[in-house]
């Protein structure tokens, strides 16, 4: 299982936007001697909700701090980025980082940002497709190209140029129905933030499964989860503050992202949002927060282990990002839940794999002697 950490850069308001910097640097700086896999960053802006407006700029700051763990980008919001700019900027950073980057890529979902991008929001699966397809192809050769609709691109070199394939390497943030199609079609990892019970996101799965294998004839990655997670030897505590900060946390999400407001369902491509909407609304704001903690990866090592089985045991294999630094968490409270997480949790979460090999293994030889 892949593990990772994910960066937010949420300002709660008690600190400057300078401290929060120095504070969140030394938070990603924890993932490589922790042991983590890879370190992602989102891409954010305009508000304090979350604040990385170059989530590859940072990333190339952390390539020369770091020396083995893998650089993703979770994600990249193509209508919001020239084309051409990305693939040369994800190419550079392959190569500034040994070809440890990542690339993820999204839609996005907030109206404000995109006002301020001074982007249609109902242009945005278009452009996201467009896109999409001109900088996967702009990776694997080096020459970005377009005749779209949105995107004129006369053939281009892009030097430096590619490192090595991005094959495997490639992620799609998939929120919505039409997104989980277009992540299969991309022959992109699914990627997904926790918020419904296993069992109420099991179609989604499926469909990503049926969908990527329909298109490539090859079985399907284990998607990635993205989870809130803190980690604490004291059960109560752990519930405290976990509850307190991840719904404070929630709560800033409906107010970024305008969720109760009237645009989602004016807006093309995104009406499976109006109809999430509609669902909290009528589910009440503590039933809708009460689920949304329920769903993360939180609580002593041992239930956190309990809650990732039983998910496993409903979807199957999965990899996972954690979101260590949100809401109201001190550094000192970051640092120690991270700590123990990687000490206790993760190296039960890698021992599931070999015990899964050691199974099909041991089913491979079973039907062989037959």
């Amino acid at each position: 299982m892949k593990i990772g950490i994910q960066m937010l850069f949420q300002n709660p308001g008690t600190m400057t936007d300078a401290e929060l910097y120095v504070r969140e640097l030394k938070v990603a700086e924890l993932a490589e001697p922790l042991g983590f896999d890879t370190l992602w960053s989102v891409e954010h802006h305009f508000d304090d909700y979350s604040m990385c407006p170059d989530n590859m700029q940072f990333l190339s700051w952390l390539a020369g701090r770091t020396s083995r763990v893998g650089l993703g980008t979770a994600a990249v919001i193509l209508p919001w980025n020239n084309p051409l700019r990305v693939v040369e900027k994800m190419i550079l950073l392959d190569h500034l980082s040994h070809g440890r980057a990542v690339f993820g890529m999204g839609r996005g979902l907030a109206k404000m940002e995109y006002r301020g991008m001074m982007v249609d929001m109902n242009e945005a699966r278009e452009r996201f497709d467009e896109s999409a397809k001109m900088i996967l192809a702009g990776l694997e050769s080096g020459y970005v190209e377009g005749n779209g609709r949105f995107y004129k691109q006369t053939r281009t070199e892009v030097r430096p140029r590619p490192l090595r394939s991005f094959a495997g390497r490639t992620y799609c943030v998939a929120m919505s129905p039409d997104s989980v199609l277009v992540a299969a079609e991309l022959k992109s990892v699914m990627m997904v933030f926790s918020q419904f019970s296993a069992e109420t996101v099991k179609p989604t799965f499926d469909t990503y499964r049926e969908h990527f294998e329909k298109c490539h004839g090859v079985t399907a990655p284990p998607p990635l989860f993205v989870d809130f997670m803190y980690c604490d030897e004291d059960a109560a505590r752990a519930a405290e503050k976990s509850r307190k900060n991840i719904a404070a946390y929630l709560k800033t999400v409906f107010q970024h992202y305008e969720m109760f407001a009237e645009h989602f369902g004016k807006a093309r491509g995104y009406e499976a949002y109006a109809k999430s909407t509609e669902m909290m609304k009528a589910a009440g704001l503590e039933k809708t927060l009460e689920t949304y903690v329920e769903a993360q990866a939180w609580g002593t090592p041992q239930q956190i282990l309990d809650r990732l089985g039983r998910r496993r045991a409903i979807l199957g294999d999965f990899e996972m990002n954690i979101c260590p630094s949100f809401s109201a968490l001190t550094f000192e409270e970051i640092e120690r839940s991270l700590g123990l997480f990687a000490r206790k949790v993760m190296p039960e979460l890698r021992d599931w794999d070999v015990r899964s090999t050691a199974r099909r293994d041991e089913s491979a030889a079973a039907a062989a002697a037959k």
